[in-house]
Order: structure tokens, then sequence, then C-alpha cells
């Protein structure tokens, strides 16, 4: 953890760092503060879903996202710290991780992922650069569940909240919509049996219940045994309910051509939630010609990874 400094006083920062997460498990990641002579407000990154690392990249993928980079630079310019960091599923820290399945899957639970954010706003309130009063998170996607989540269950929740490509429904119906877009591409495969299954392992996980035998081949690796505590999370989540726990400024930002997250079905029901409150206001931005990555579509790739952030 980080020492309060005796000055206020600072130069520009940008320093690899560790914190503790859930079990002490040490995370890396990266620090960002701008020059200053006082503490400064400062934001916690999140990343997406699968083995996402700080900047908003997947080894997944053959291109680079930096959706979480490109964001942490230009907030510093604007005089704001920030943290993002490798999360435990990163190949980075594989000599750690368990080696049977059931090990597996409680290591990449959903409070594992839940508590190392929690760690991360620990760590960045104790940073001698930072006002701890003035600490926000920030989630793409799966990092805005996770957001939500944290922020609806602290005692002294963050100062405010941004989230990006985050979903406004429980996630099994946003992995029908999903599967249903992406085997429209392929008209020569039969849509019935993969829906069929995907809302049935939805349904089960979400509530505790083994998954139904035989998945449809590409359906493996979507449910496969080391996931099953998070995905049964994500199935079981809504995230309009976590949405009404939180009191605090909200922005919601969505690619108006994301093809992973509805800006249709999910901001609407996410803002409504927002607005609903007695207290928190909330601003909703559906950004034009924006993909998911909040990657510009102009050239009519609707799943624009690459570039600059809008």
């Amino acid at each position: 953890m980080a020492v309060k400094l005796a000055s206020t006083q600072h130069g520009p920062v940008n320093a690899e760092v560790t914190f503790k997460g859930a079990d002490g498990f040490e995370l890396a990641g990266t620090f960002e503060a701008p020059a200053g002579d006082k503490p400064c407000p400062a934001v916690l990154l999140l990343p997406g879903s699968g083995p996402t690392d700080r900047d908003g990249n997947s080894k997944l993928l053959t291109v680079k996202i930096d959706i979480l980079k490109q964001i942490a630079d230009r907030l510093t310019v604007a005089g704001i710290a920030t943290l993002r960091f490798d999360k435990r599923a990163i190949a980075r820290y594989q000599a750690s991780w368990p080696k049977t399945l059931p090990e597996l899957n409680k290591f990449f639970s959903w409070r594992h992922f839940v508590e190392d954010a929690e760690g991360g706003l620990a760590y960045l309130r104790g940073r001698a650069e930072v006002d701890p009063a003035r600490v926000s998170m920030l989630g793409h996607s799966e990092g805005a569940l996770i957001t939500l989540q944290v922020a609806s269950e602290l005692s002294n929740p963050p100062a405010a909240l941004v989230l990006i490509g985050s979903t406004g429904r429980p996630m099994g119906q946003v992995l029908h919509d999903q599967i249903a877009q992406s085997l429209a591409k392929n008209p020569a495969l039969d849509p019935k049996p993969y829906l069929d299954y995907t809302d049935a392992a939805c349904t089960a996980l979400a509530a505790g219940h083994p998954l139904p035998p035989n998945p449809p081949t590409g359906l493996q690796s979507l449910f496969n045994a080391s996931v099953l505590d998070i995905m049964g999370a994500y199935c079981r989540i809504d995230p309009t309910d976590l949405a009404k726990k939180y009191s605090g400024p909200v922005l919601v930002i969505n690619g108006a051509d994301d093809t992973q997250v509805s800006p249709s079905k999910d901001t609407p029901s996410l803002a409504a939630a927002l607005k609903g409150r007695s207290k928190g206001s909330v601003e909703v931005m559906i950004v034009p010609n924006a993909s998911h990555c909040l990657k510009s579509t102009a050239d009519g790739n609707k799943d624009a990874f690459a570039g600059p952030v809008d």
C-alpha cells in the first residue's frame, strides 16, 4: 500500500505498482498522476471480461484495443489520476493459479473479481497524490457490472461512476442476443439448438444448478468448468437492481453501433433505474458511429477494436 507523504507537492507519476486483491492475491498495475501541488481526483479503471489486461487488451484478439490506456492518458492530461491493473486471469499470474478445475472456478469467482476491484479502490485512496474523497470508478463491459457491484455494497462508495458498454439486463438475455446475432451470419446453422442450450444453461447457472449436458459445438468454451461461478453471477445479477443502490452521480456511455451490448435494450433500462433513484444524477451518452470499445465504425466495421477512443 502507498505511504502518505508529508508534502502534498508532487510531479507527474507513471509507475508500476502492486496491491492486494481478494485472498491477499497480489495484482500488478499502472498508477498515473498529473503534476500538481494538491491531492487530485482519481479514477479506478476496470476492463472487460476474459483475460483482459490493464490497458484493455486481450491475447484472444490479434489487435490492440488500448481503451483503458487511452482513457488513462487523457484523464492525466485533465488533471485526474488513474489506476488500472491486470486481472487475475492474465497469463502473467499463471504460476500462481490453482491446478484443478474446481479450484480454478473458485479462483476466478465473481467475489474474487469484485474484491480485487475493492482492493484497487482502497489502494488508490491511499496514494499521497490522491484526494481520497474524490476517487471514482470507470468500468468497461464486465468492468461496468463489477463497478456497480462495488458501488452498491461499500459503506464508503466511489465518488462517481462511469459505465461504458454496460448491460442493463441479466447476462443470460444479453448472451441470447449475442449468439443469435452471431448465428445470423451463418445461415447454414440452425440457431434453435444453440439458443435453447444458452437459455437453459443460463437459467441453471443463475439457480446454482449443474449445466445441462451436451452443449452444441462452439458453446463449450463459453460454459467451461473454470468459469461457472462468474457465469452464474452474470446470469443471476440484474444491473438495474445494483444501480438503484448507489446514490452518487453516474455517466453511462454506449457506442451507437455496439454489437455486444444493445444501446436500445440495455442502455435505456439502466438509465431508467438510475433516473428513478431519490438521490444521484445521471447523464447518458450514446456515441454515434462507435463500437463496444468506443472505436470508430465509420468504415462499416461495427466490431471495431483498433484506433483511438472517440
